[in-house]
C-alpha cells in the first residue's frame, strides 16, 4: 500500500509512513504524535515536502512511524477544487463518500484535471438553482439570462430522484363518461362554495350546491353559515321522495364538517339512505359537483364583470346561471 494515497475528509493534515516519497525532510524538536481509529498511536518523525511532478508538490507532509497509508485530503480540495486528479496514463481510483483511494504508481508529470463527468456542470447548476428542470436550465444558459451561470449542454438520461420524490403529483382519475345511475333523483352529488370575498344583498357569504347525477339538474342554496346546510339538504331530499315515484338510494359529498355530523347521520339512517364520502384531499371522486361549481362561479364572474355590476350581487349572478345551466 506504499504507493496508495487516502483522500480522507478526517485527514487534519498531508501524513504518510513512507520515507522514499520525501523529496526532502526535516527532524521534529517536539514530541508530536498522532492517534489512529483503533485508538493506537504514531510519532512524527518529521516534516517535509514531497514532489509528485515537476509543478505539483506536497508540503509540510508529516513522517509518521507504523502508518501503512498516505493519508490527504487538502491536496483535492486546494490544487483540483474538488475535481478528481486524471492521469494520461490509467490510474485506479475509488470513492466512498469523502474518502478517495488513488494509486499514484503510474503518476505522470503531465497531468489533466477533469471533473467527475461531464454532466457535474449541469448538476452543480440543478441543486444551486433549487432543483430547476434540465431542459429549462439549458434554456436559460443559451440566452444568457442568469449572471454566472455558464453555457450547459443538454443531456440525455439524467435522472434526479429528489425532484421525482419532491415534486411527484396523484395520477389522474380515469374519467367516467356513462352515467351510473338509472332514474333521476337515485343518487345526489354535494358540495358547498365559499366564503366570498363580500357579502351578498342579503348577507349570504356561502353556497350549497347539489347536482342530481342521471339528469344532471342543480339547485343552489345561499347560507349564512356552513352549518345550514343540512336544513336545505333534509327539505330538498324530503320534496324529491315526494315527488318522485322511485326512491332515493344515496348522497354524496366531500368530508366537510357540514356534511359529515350527527344530523346527517341521523337523518340518512331514517330515510335508508346511504352517505357516500369521498377521499380526502381527493376532489376528482365527487367531481360532478365540483366541475359544477366551477361552471356557475365562472358564468356568475363573467356577467358581473360584463356589465361592471357591484360583487354583492354575486349571488343573484349564480342563481341566474344554474337556471341558464338547467
Amino acid at each position: 500500500m506504499e504507493d496508495v494515497w487516502i483522500m480522507d475528509s478526517g485527514c487534519s493534515r498531508h501524513m504518510t509512513g513512507h520515507r522514499k516519497w520525501f523529496s526532502s525532510l526535516n527532524p521534529v524538536s517536539t514530541k508530536e504524535y498522532i492517534t489512529f481509529e483503533d485508538n493506537g498511536q504514531g510519532k512524527v518523525m518529521g516534516v517535509g515536502s514531497i514532489s509528485l511532478s515537476a509543478k505539483l508538490s506536497l508540503r509540510e507532509v508529516a513522517f509518521v512511524r507504523n502508518l501503512g497509508f498516505n493519508l490527504d485530503l487538502r491536496f483535492v480540495l486546494r490544487k483540483v477544487r474538488a475535481a478528481f486528479l486524471m492521469l494520461r496514463r490509467p490510474m485506479f481510483a475509488f470513492c466512498c463518500l469523502l474518502v478517495f483511494r488513488v494509486d499514484l504508481t503510474s503518476f505522470s508529470a503531465s497531468r489533466i484535471c477533469f471533473v467527475a463527468s461531464p454532466s457535474a456542470d449541469i448538476w452543480k447548476w440543478h441543486r444551486r438553482l433549487g432543483h430547476l428542470s434540465f431542459d429549462l436550465l439549458v434554456r436559460l444558459s443559451s440566452m444568457g439570462l442568469i449572471r454566472g451561470l455558464p453555457k450547459l449542454r443538454a443531456e440525455k438520461d439524467l435522472v434526479c430522484h429528489p425532484c421525482h420524490h419532491g415534486k411527484m403529483v396523484a395520477a389522474s382519475h380515469i374519467p367516467v363518461s356513462q352515467v351510473m345511475t338509472s332514474y333521476s333523483g337515485e343518487l345526489l352529488y354535494m358540495d358547498t362554495v365559499g366564503p366570498a370575498r363580500v357579502a351578498s344583498v342579503s348577507g349570504k357569504w356561502y353556497v350549497l350546491v347539489v347536482v342530481d347525477d342521471f339528469s344532471r339538474f342543480s339547485w343552489v342554496f345561499f347560507m349564512e353559515f356552513k352549518d345550514e346546510a343540512f336544513g336545505f339538504v333534509r327539505d330538498l331530499v324530503l320534496r324529491l321522495r315526494n315527488e318522485s315515484h322511485k326512491a332515493m338510494r344515496a348522497i354524496r359529498s366531500d368530508n366537510g364538517g357540514e356534511f359529515r355530523n350527527s344530523r346527517f347521520e341521523y337523518f340518512r339512517r331514517d330515510l335508508g339512505l346511504e352517505h357516500q364520502f369521498s377521499s380526502p384531499y381527493t376532489p376528482p371522486q365527487n367531481g360532478v359537483v365540483e366541475r359544477k361549481n366551477r361552471t356557475l362561479v365562472e358564468m356568475a364572474r363573467t356577467m358581473l364583470d360584463e356589465h361592471r355590476t357591484p360583487r354583492r350581487f354575486w349571488a343573484e349572478a349564480v342563481n341566474t346561471a344554474c337556471y341558464i345551466a338547467n
